[in-house]
């Protein structure tokens, strides 16, 4: 028997995902983890998380949020 998840709220994810209102239910940060190298997350209230790495962190925010937006399009069609 499946449990349900309990959400998140918002202000928990906001403090250590402060970039918000690119995907609807999601928030983002990015980091550089070594010189020029960044790693951009997000989080949705359901705990989902889209993770990239890579070295041009403004494409990497929009490859993020396109994969959240995915998510979230994955998660409509099984509902």
């Amino acid at each position: 028997m499946k449990k349900a998840k309990k959400t998140l709220s918002e202000a928990e994810l906001q403090r250590e995902y402060p970039l918000a209102d690119l995907a609807v239910g999601w928030f983002f940060r990015c980091e550089e983890n070594s010189a020029g190298c960044y790693q951009v997350d997000g989080m949705d209230l359901w705990g989902r998380i889209a993770s990239v790495t890579g070295f041009d962190h403004e494409a990497l925010l929009q490859r993020c949020v396109a994969d959240a937006e995915a998510i979230n399009s994955e998660a409509q069609v099984t509902d």
